[in-house]
């Protein structure tokens, strides 16, 4: 008699939402990271950062626990991702789903387009290599994108793509960086500190990769504010063709040397 009564209490509460003490401590993480190695997390509770993209609509949940009637589903991107890049934009996760009986189920409708939210939950599911995650709770993060500041970034990559590095620095100053994420502010200043060498501009150079450096790790950056502070006339673009650029738009490296269109000078062996 006590198994047949224990069968139906272990079935129950395998039904109910995951609970905060389920599964012990939180594993820090990204998406990024559990997207790469769902099965590396499968039951694992863990905690990362999103930028929230659209409420979803359950489709065939017939091999998961998430259906229409008990889970709401939603998009985002990994909070790392450089979603003013096409690739990236294009790559939105999708899997990601939130008992209606959540007292964060209101919070979670009155989400704005890309709004940064700090998620924790349990990957309850790998089918076909994706995690299938179940979010139990979620706080709104301060910075986010918006559709001007992604313009501009956009913009500003395109112009560097041209070797138009005036016309780069133009459009990514006019991103708010101090609104920005970590991952899009360390971008852009890394962006700019490019530009700015490539016009030999070094101390702007160095301010931007400085501040890049200490937002994130990346050896990069690193390399390049070497260069910005011991040997700046390496970086300069003299291969631009002159006659194609404004004045305003024209690279100062005649500060380093007549030729304008030489390779620039490297260190003799």
């Amino acid at each position: 008699m006590r198994s047949a009564l224990f069968v139906p209490f272990l079935l129950a509460v395998a039904a109910l939402p995951a609970q905060d003490h389920e599964f012990g401590n939180r594993v820090a993480t990204t998406l990024t990271q559990v997207r790469k190695d769902p099965e590396a997390f499968k039951n694992v509770k863990v905690n990362f950062t999103v930028q929230f993209a659209s409420l979803g609509v359950i489709a065939n949940p017939l091999f998961t626990k998430f259906t229409p009637t008990e889970f709401a589903n939603f998009y985002a991107w990994a909070d790392e991702q450089p979603i003013w890049q096409e690739k990236a934009y294009n790559d939105v996760f999708g899997l990601l789903f939130l008992s209606k009986s959540s007292a964060r189920l209101e919070t979670l409708y009155g989400l704005d387009l890309y709004q940064r939210v700090n998620v924790t939950g349990v990957v309850r599911n790998t089918f076909q290599n994706k995690p299938w995650i179940e979010v139990t709770d979620f706080t709104v993060v301060k910075g986010q994108l918006d559709t001007p500041t992604i313009t501009h970034l956009y913009r500003g990559e395109k112009f560097m793509e041209q070797r138009q590095w005036q016309r780069a620095v133009a459009e990514l100053s006019l991103a708010n960086v101090a609104e920005l994420p970590p991952t899009a502010a360390r971008l852009t200043h890394k962006n700019l500190g490019i530009c700015n060498l490539k016009l030999g501009e070094a101390n702007a150079a160095i301010a931007h990769l400085e501040v890049a450096n200490a937002l994130g790790k990346d050896v990069e950056v690193k390399t390049l504010l070497c260069t910005a502070t011991r040997q700046p006339t390496l970086a300069l673009d003299r291969a631009v063709d002159i006659a194609t650029i404004k004045d305003s738009e024209r690279p100062i490296w005649e500060a380093f040397g007549n030729d304008s269109r030489g390779a620039p000078a490297r260190p003799a062996r």
